[in-house]
């Protein structure tokens, strides 16, 4: 197979959806080798960081496996598209929706008290991450570790020591749901531009340290992005 430069603006999905159409054309089954990272930024000429993050997001959902020393391989998908399992596998357990219900739960009074409390660190450090998620996505890249860290940044500001701890616990699983939500809304067109607009609506409620405002943007931006996710799924229930 010849395998393409990539070019598009989603270059993390579009490395995915490569990976898809050479296994298929390659014919490789499960248990066999795919090419390695380094071979994967050569062959669609991208950077390095776009196909960590499009292969994190293929182990994440269990379609790949890392063996040291040995290389990347495919995992038995069970008659599953890879494009398939990454948008719709994970999205039907429970404990996805669980994750949204709990960034509801903390995030809004989260935000609020750190529209009392933020120091002017604390809103550099928002506005840094803020202007690293857009840099993220003009490159292309997923943006998952900006975008985390804008909303980590906020969970400091709150200046509370069991919401930092309850959050730091449970970091895993967030990170996991991030993963996903940002994978399914890229799909979405404008939504990266929505999504932007709304972390902009939140930190400037945070910069004129109106909490109710605060809680109310950080509350619409988590709602809506729920909305964006379960628009394609019939059986789930928009939150209220």
């Amino acid at each position: 197979m010849a395998l393409k430069p990539i070019k598009k603006r989603r270059l993390f999905e579009e490395i995915i959806l490569a990976i898809e159409e050479y296994v298929e054309e390659e014919k490789i089954s499960a248990g066999e080798r795919l090419p390695s990272e380094n071979e994967l930024v050569t062959l669609f000429q991208v950077s390095k960081t776009a196909v960590r993050e499009a292969m994190s997001v293929l182990q994440a959902n269990g379609i790949i496996e890392k063996r040291s020393g040995a290389g990347i391989f495919l995992k038995d998908l069970h008659g599953e598209s890879i494009a398939g399992r990454v948008t719709n596998h994970l999205l039907n357990q429970k404990d996805y929706t669980e994750i949204l219900e709990f960034r509801r739960g903390l995030e809004v009074e989260a935000a609020a008290l750190a529209a009392v409390k933020a120091t002017d660190e604390d809103i550099r450090m928002i506005s840094e991450a803020q202007k690293k998620l857009l840099e993220a996505h003009s490159t292309g890249a997923l943006g998952l570790e900006e975008d985390y860290m804008f909303h980590y940044s906020i969970i400091l500001a709150s200046h509370n020591s069991i919401y930092k701890e309850v959050f730091d616990n449970v970091a895993e699983k967030f990170e996991e749901g991030m993963r996903i939500s940002k994978l399914q809304s890229s799909k979405v067109p404008g939504r990266f531009a929505e999504v932007y607009e709304e972390h902009n609506d939140i930190l400037d409620s945070l910069k004129s340290k109106d909490p109710k405002r605060a809680a109310e943007t950080m509350r619409k931006h988590l709602i809506l992005n729920e909305r964006k996710l379960w628009s394609n799924r019939t059986t789930k229930k928009e939150p209220i």
